[in-house]
């Protein structure tokens, strides 16, 4: 055993990763050894029924960090991006590895302590439990040494996929994801407010989510898309917005995706 594992924030990715590093530590005995103990470091109040977890004030450590951190602990930083420099600085004492879970933040630059990037590729909802032996993750590290303590990290959750990948590189494929998961999901949302504004039950779209979900996983998206935009049925897509006049942003979104549809479907 070598150091503690310690989870600065406790939001959708910090609570999904404490649960997931918990529930390892309870049926597999060969995972208490990757670290000494697992911490919690948060202004919210710790909630109840969760064993083996130590909780930490962050005030305490924002404070004096020297009140909470300590040589060999590995501090996993699940704050928001704009947050991870502010609190990487923080903690920039010999000994210490500051891992930070953002696909769309450079490696941090500190003068002491050991830096490194654990991008799970995967989407957190507070309802859905992860399996995370299927989640991808994507690493970067300021040194060899530093993977030792990323494997760790990785094992004690369960994770079977780990690549390493430069900012260079993993800024793009957090766009992608952007793009595969948050607007996909925001169409989803326009498409039940659609309906709900005009009393239809937002049940009636769930079917051809579920179809979507699924034709989302091919590896060929572009052949299974539909509708009247890859058709060039000019009379429909006119008529849909004629039923978003009053609504203008959504009939520009309809535009553009539109006409990024038909664009994309001359040159296939």
């Amino acid at each position: 055993m070598s150091g503690r594992l310690l989870i600065w924030g406790y939001g959708r990715v910090g609570s999904a990763i404490t649960k997931q590093v918990l529930l390892q530590r309870s049926i597999n005995a060969s995972i208490l050894a990757l670290f000494d103990s697992v911490h919690v470091i948060s202004s919210k109040t710790k909630p109840q029924n969760i064993d083996g977890l130590e909780w930490q004030n962050r005030d305490h450590l924002i404070a004096d960090s020297r009140l909470i951190i300590s040589p060999g602990d590995v501090i996993l930083l699940t704050v928001s991006d704009s947050q991870i420099a502010q609190c990487a600085a923080r903690l920039d004492v010999h000994g210490i590895t500051v891992v930070h879970c953002s696909g769309a933040t450079p490696l941090p630059l500190l003068s002491h302590a050991d830096t490194a990037v654990f991008y799970p590729l995967q989407t957190f909802a507070s309802d859905v439990t992860v399996n995370w032996s299927d989640v991808p993750v994507f690493t970067e590290s300021s040194s060899e040494q530093v993977n030792v303590n990323l494997q760790r990290l990785a094992d004690s959750l369960g994770v079977l996929h780990c690549q390493a990948l430069s900012y260079a590189s993993r800024q793009y494929l957090h766009l992608a994801g952007v793009f595969a998961n948050n607007f996909t999901v925001a169409m989803a949302g326009i498409a039940h407010d659609i309906l709900a504004s005009n009393d239809l039950p937002t049940a009636w779209i769930q079917p051809i989510l579920t179809q979507t979900a699924m034709n989302l996983g091919s590896d060929k998206p572009w052949g299974k898309l539909t509708g009247p935009a890859k058709r060039g049925d000019l009379k429909t897509q006119e008529n849909h917005i004629y039923l978003l006049d009053d609504q203008q942003n959504l009939q520009a979104l309809y535009k553009l995706m539109s006409e990024y549809i038909q664009a994309k479907n001359k040159t296939a």
